[in-house]
């Protein structure tokens, strides 16, 4: 199907959504209804690596959980 957003599309749009506020991976997998967690996981390393993102461990908006989360950079 041609035009239909990657996991990695639909991940980095729910983050910018959330408009700074930190998700943690597991919810970003329920919210997307991924089966593959480890995808998450893998997806948001990447594109903490990128400058544009922070990934640290910090309360989950969601979920409210301590763990190691991402979300946008306020800059």
């Amino acid at each position: 199907m041609a035009g239909a957003a990657t996991a990695a599309d639909q991940i980095e749009a729910l983050i910018v959504r959330l408009d700074g506020a930190a998700i943690c991976d597991g919810c970003i997998a329920d919210r997307l209804d991924l089966a593959v967690p480890t995808e998450v996981n893998v997806v948001t390393r990447t594109l903490a690596g990128q400058g544009r993102y922070e990934r640290r461990k910090a309360p989950c908006a969601l979920c409210g959980s301590p763990r190691l989360v991402i979300r946008r950079s306020i800059r």
